[in-house]
């Protein structure tokens, strides 16, 4: 739905004044009370209700997240048991052919999960299976064949092997190298950036360690046939350092992203060298930290390459107070997963540590310390709603009901702030819609008292990008 100039009359800016807004040529033309409609506005009556900037996805993960909607769904809260995995894959062998691609696999629902289990249900068709974390990719004896793996004189470090010294299928860490060997195709987008604009997004970061010129090409051709509508930015290797001088305006070459591994973290000192490197071309970095022994390791190297604004934290699973207290003398920028506590956390209650319980997906402390804290769905591992989210970071309760450490609970309005900011500076707050910004928002049925008691998307009416109506509840996503 396009318009050259969209007139919405009587909306409620977050300081609580009533105005009215004309965008015009993708920008804020003019804010203001009472302004004179004209010929050719496109009317929205607003009716008293909340006007916020659109909300941004800090960190996920988009083409996985389109292929993960035609996926076979191997975990919880689909299917928890072994019966029901098996049934669910049998039930794909007769609805296709080619390869059957499975995600959110979790070690619970079939702990013995390897080539010859997913042989004896689906041996004829290849098939790949993906853990949860995104760590792990399960292969039966038909995918290994067709990918001639099992003839292959050398295998990288994370192909396990079981007792007899044969490939278990089970292949760790290795999501780049299997990507290398499988046809790359690229999903497309349309559906997934109408449910994000249904929630109000008008802007994503999509975080792939792995993610290089020809992602960046492909994502390109996205945003230029109007399959993804959002702004865009876009972390991945310094292959994609000399991407961003031909950065267009809906998208931008962010951070370096780097993938720690408690298992076989890098050499500190070359790693050290490596940041140096990105904030010397005036690029941030960007890493993935699950564990505390990462987060110690990763801020020690911070410490001694230097920090750069809008180098920031993925995840910081587990997080203790030295850690708390070192990323905000850095100056880091923590991109959280609230939702993680009502999506997994009874889950956690039973597989983590006892003394890490606690610092898990931390929310106020970060806060009171005064670190910069963002959200992300990291879809496709998470849902990618942010007011479920929201709701997750306020309550901080579990799908059986149980409160995990409410101290860390934000209010409302600090949970809506984790969705604001900019792409390249994750939460900085909520910013104030002025004259001249890009026409980047999301318009409300009710006011911001409403929006905070009942954080829900249902209360959106219309979200608009760079001066776009890319959802309106009346006529759904464009």
């Amino acid at each position: 739905m396009n318009a050259s100039s969209i007139f919405i009359r009587q909306a409620r800016l977050l300081e609580h004044s009533l105005c009215d807004l004309r965008l015009v040529n993708g920008t804020i033309a003019e804010l203001g009370p009472l302004l004179d409609e004209r010929p050719g506005d496109r009317i929205i009556e607003a009716s008293g209700g909340l006007v916020l900037p659109g909300l941004q996805d800090h960190h996920l993960h988009l083409f996985a997240t389109a292929a993960a909607r035609q996926s076979v769904k191997c975990g919880p809260p689909q299917l928890s048991t072994e019966s029901e995995l098996s049934a669910a894959l049998v039930q794909s062998i007769a609805s296709g052919d080619g390869w059957i691609r499975g995600v959110g696999f979790h070690d619970s629902v079939c702990p013995g999960l390897d080539r010859h289990w997913l042989d004896r249900v689906c041996g004829d068709r290849p098939v790949r299976i993906q853990h949860r974390s995104g760590m792990m990719w399960v292969l039966n004896s038909a995918a290994l064949a067709q990918l001639e793996l099992d003839s292959a004189e050398s295998l990288p470090d994370g192909v396990e092997r079981d007792e007899a010294g044969q490939i278990s299928g089970r292949f760790i860490n290795l999501d780049a190298w299997l990507g290398e060997r499988l046809p790359r195709v690229w999903p497309s987008l349309r559906g997934l950036s109408a449910e994000l604009a249904s929630f109000g997004i008008t802007a994503v970061t999509d975080t792939g360690v792995n993610n290089d010129p020809e992602t960046w090409a492909a994502l390109q051709r996205a945003v230029a046939t109007g399959e993804l509508k959002q702004r865009l930015q876009v972390m991945g290797s310094e292959a994609l350092n000399n991407t961003a001088e031909k950065s267009p305006l809906s998208q931008r070459v962010g951070p370096l992203k780097v993938y720690l591994r408690e298992a076989s973290l890098p050499e500190y000192e070359s790693l050290v060298q490596r940041f140096r490197a990105s904030h010397e071309c005036g690029r941030a970095v960007a890493v993935h930290c699950v564990t505390l022994v990462e987060l110690h390791f990763v801020l020690a190297v911070f410490e001694e390459a230097g920090s750069l604004p809008g180098d920031r934290i993925e995840h910081a699973s587990v997080a203790d107070d030295y850690a708390v207290e070192k990323l905000a003398k850095l100056g880091l920028t923590v991109v959280t997963q609230p939702h993680f506590i009502a999506e997994r956390g009874d889950r956690y209650r039973v597989d983590v540590d006892e003394d890490d319980i606690p610092l898990l997906y931390r929310g106020s402390a970060f806060l009171r310390a005064g670190v910069h804290l963002a959200a992300g769905s990291d879809a496709p591992y998470g849902s990618t709603d942010p007011w479920r989210a929201m709701r997750a970071a306020v309550s901080r309760t579990t799908a059986d009901g149980v409160v995990m450490r409410e101290s860390e609970q934000l209010s409302p309005e600090q949970a809506l702030c984790l969705y604001g900011g900019d792409l390249q500076y994750p939460g900085r707050s909520l910013r104030r819609l002025a004259v001249g910004q890009i026409a980047d928002l999301c318009l409300f049925d009710t006011d911001w008292k409403g929006v905070c008691a009942d954080l829900d998307a249902k209360h959106i009416i219309l979200t608009v990008c760079g001066g776009e109506i890319i959802y309106s509840r009346e006529a759904g996503a464009d």
